[in-house]
């Protein structure tokens, strides 16, 4: 399935994992490759079979198989919309195993990151939860003590409903609490802020700017799917259609083109 946002995409591949599906390849295309790929491995590999056959398939010692995209917002060489995938696979006999070059989710040194290299998908110990990669991460920690420590003639002050800030602080701030809530980021996310504070009260002025309060970050809520076909969504399509034929939209909007 290929999904219009990274947190439906991160959300499916926890639950592949969840369900048994460890072993992984990865790779991106664009909108038009991603569609021939997914008859491929529907084709191939059983991937567009419900949950339940799959989970029957499992059962008798064959492998399963599943398929995940993302529509980025980048476009390929030929104007298309890219797409990154991931195709997930179970324990097993099957022709997948035999074709595909598979990496393990439990082994440590390739663990699935997103390309971007800012998360992975990680085992706790508990169960299947994404978090910051240690580059992302160590990137915050050197950011927090930069920021902290920046000399007074390069610290530039804002006004936040009435009380000075530190621009770059909450800059950094708003980063921290946009990143996506999964139970393993939360817990790094907190640490980090811990962390900020910690070293704006041992390297700022108390009578400076402070940092503002924030609520803690949320837990991600669950997504439905939204597939993307022809590269847009059914909720896409149809505020396209309403924007084309505005006098329509009152009555016909529920039909605009699949």
């Amino acid at each position: 399935m290929l999904h219009p946002d990274k947190i439906r995409f991160m959300q499916r591949l926890q639950q592949a994992a969840v369900h048994q599906h460890v072993f992984y390849a990865v790779g991106r295309t664009d909108l038009s490759g991603f569609d021939r790929l997914t008859k491929k491995f529907a084709d191939a590999y059983g991937t567009d079979l419900s949950r339940q056959t799959k989970h029957k398939r499992r059962q008798a010692g064959e492998a399963s198989s599943c398929l995940h995209g993302v529509r980025l917002a980048t476009r390929s060489e030929n104007g298309q919309l890219s797409v990154d995938w991931v195709l997930l696979v179970s324990a097993g006999l099957g022709l997948v195993t035999h074709r595909e070059q598979l990496q393990d989710l439990r082994d440590s040194r390739s663990r699935l990151e997103l390309p971007d290299q800012r998360h992975e998908l990680v085992h706790d110990g508990k169960t299947w939860s994404w978090r910051l990669t240690h580059r992302t991460y160590n990137q915050y920690v050197e950011r927090i003590h930069r920021i902290a420590s920046l000399p007074p003639d390069r610290r530039r002050q804002i006004e936040i409903d009435g009380a000075p800030r530190d621009a770059d602080a909450e800059i950094l701030l708003d980063r921290l609490y946009a990143e996506p809530g999964f139970r393993l980021v939360r817990r790094q996310v907190g640490k980090l802020v811990v962390e900020l504070r910690r070293d704006w009260k041992r390297l700022r002025p108390a009578n400076g700017p402070q940092l503002s309060e924030r609520s803690f970050l949320a837990y991600v809520r669950f997504l439905p799917n939204q597939p993307v076909v022809n590269g847009l969504t059914q909720a896409e399509r149809r505020e396209a259609f309403r924007i084309a034929f505005p006098d329509q939209a009152g009555t016909a909007a529920h039909r605009a083109p699949e």
